[in-house]
């Protein structure tokens, strides 16, 4: 990916993004749909497009990773309640209301004036939507969709038609880019390289290919993401207001009043355990610590600020004999998987996301703590399709296909370390550090008595390069099961894991043409021949 300095063109269409772990509002003060024809300018539709689409990203991708335990879940015991409709409607409106109107709009300015190059980068964006919004929530309105008031309630179509129409969009968008065309100004994914472009939708085919089960049209596909300067990603600035260009998870986690979200105990321990007796050395990079010892761990208790750490907390037993619960030691302060209790004292000693993926701070082991534009003032950055996501699915596949997974996996590891190393702002990663790691991968990777071992350690490597995005550790999970080993729920009975999300509430309670869903147990179109998970 080529990246530039994005926080002109942010401040150019005077885009407020205010987002939470949940929900994503915007306030278009420069409204491309307010204006009147004459006014109406292709490139401030694009401009917007563009930032809302990563806005879109973050926050369908946020819900996934803390189902799948690379993110923190919290807020109730039960699966089905972590979520309630209304957490989906600020989404939902980004993407029908937003996004698809204004490409929808466009087109028609870009129609007029050749711009075919706008058009591929819509339906580009566009797909990868669709395709999300099914994935999340099933059957959607597509074909009787935007159509202002002449449809106020439009009927949802399968989601496999709207995979279909999803894969068509690419197929027109690598047409229009191998047109030719002018880009616009601002091409804030890849500065105008109209090759890149295809290579992302070429990746977001196969996405769609691995879920529908399609191996060989999987296969067939060769001009791909496979190197980390090619990854389809957004780059955040670190202008605080006026308007707020930070990473939506750093703006959660580094306020004034302190860390404002808990880091996953699961990713945290597995990263600290790392491999054949090698912790990973991606950790300082994913987490920083702002105290060095744990309450009730390697510290003195604080039940106040880490109730759990007080010797007579009751601890679920399916917990203790999962061998994770309450805390990790080294100051690596989270929560566990469905943590519910309340928020104690603890801001300025909880662990807070660190440099990589939301421009936070790297743990130098200084242990202060930090708040408002500490670390890299939230200058990182949202993966939409990396070239580690595309060796592991190509790793997938060769095991559906009877082939050796090997290769791609070791690649795929070695695309994120080395994603990770490249964050500028932080410490250079030592060669050598990365080389020791995957030589450690290996020999357990050997060692691994089966197949199904094997899966295990690939699904954990890969659930690792999800921060950012979790939307396809969640597929993922959903397709085949892995990691099996993930760790429960804090309620030893918290319900069947979701399979689809609520609908959204402001399309479910307004639209007769759809009834809200009794539980979260109907699966997506793809997934009808997918392992029960729990």
């Amino acid at each position: 990916m080529k990246t530039f300095n994005k926080l002109s063109i942010l401040t150019l269409t005077s885009l407020l993004v205010l987002s939470s772990c949940e929900t994503t509002e915007l306030d278009l003060t420069s409204n491309p749909n307010a204006l009147s024809p004459e006014q109406a300018s292709a490139d401030l539709f694009i401009n917007n497009i563009q930032e809302d689409f990563a806005s879109f990203v973050d926050a369908m991708g946020d819900t996934g990773a803390r189902f799948t335990r690379v993110a923190y879940l919290g807020g109730d015991r039960f699966y089905r309640d972590n979520y309630s409709p209304n957490s989906f409607s600020g989404a939902w409106s980004l993407a029908y209301q937003t996004m698809m109107e204004d490409i929808r709009v466009m087109n028609t300015i870009a129609e007029e004036n050749g711009l075919t190059y706008y058009i591929a980068m819509g339906q580009v964006m566009q797909a990868y939507i669709l395709m999300t919004l099914v994935d999340y929530f099933g059957d959607i309105p597509y074909s009787e969709a935007l159509k202002g008031s002449d449809n106020l309630n439009p009927a949802p179509d399968s989601g496999a038609s709207v995979y279909d129409a999803a894969l068509g969009l690419l197929d027109d968008a690598i047409a229009n880019f191998n047109a030719g065309g002018v880009p616009p100004q601002y091409d804030m994914y890849y500065d105008g390289d109209a090759a890149a472009w295809i290579k992302a939708a070429n990746s977001i085919k196969k996405r769609a290919y691995i879920n529908l089960g399609d191996y060989a049209s999987y296969n067939s596909i060769t001009n791909y993401i496979k190197n980390n300067s090619e990854d389809f990603e957004f780059t955040w600035g670190n202008n605080e207001v006026n308007p707020d260009t930070r990473h939506p998870i750093y703006t959660y986690n580094y306020t004034s009043t302190g860390g404002g979200d808990y880091q996953s105990n699961w990713l945290m321990n597995l990263m600290m355990q790392g491999r054949n007796g090698m912790r990973d050395p991606r950790i300082n990079y994913f987490f920083y610590r702002q105290v060095p010892v744990t309450p009730g761990k390697d510290g003195p208790v604080d039940a106040i600020s880490l109730e759990c750490s007080f010797p007579g907390y009751y601890i679920e037993p399916h917990l203790i004999a999962y061998g994770l619960y309450c805390s990790l030691p080294e100051g690596y302060w989270g929560r566990d998987h469905g943590n519910y209790e309340g928020i104690p004292p603890d801001n300025f000693k909880r662990t807070l996301i660190g440099v990589y993926p939301a421009g936070g701070a790297y743990d130098d082991s200084s242990f202060k703590s930090l708040g408002n534009s500490d670390g890299l003032g939230g200058a990182g950055i949202t993966p939409v399709v990396s070239a580690s996501l595309m060796h592991f699915l190509d790793a997938e596949v060769a095991v559906m296909t009877g082939n050796d997974p090997t290769t791609s996996t070791l690649e795929g590891i070695k695309a994120n370390l080395n994603k990770v190393d490249d964050i500028s702002g932080a410490p250079t990663m030592d060669q050598s550090l990365i080389d020791a790691y995957i030589a450690a991968f290996s020999v357990d990777w050997t060692f691994a008595s089966s197949l199904d071992a094997k899966l295990e350690l690939w699904a954990e490597e890969f659930f690792k390069t999800q921060r950012g995005n979790g939307t396809d550790a969640y597929n993922s999970y959903r397709r085949n099961g892995y990691p099996k080993n993930l760790q429960p729920m804090v309620e030893p009975n918290p319900g069947p894991f979701p399979l689809s999300m609520w609908y959204p509430q402001n399309y479910a309670a307004n639209n007769s043409n759809v009834t809200q869903k009794s539980d979260l147990t109907s699966r997506v179109f793809w997934n009808t021949n997918g392992p029960t998970v729990d």
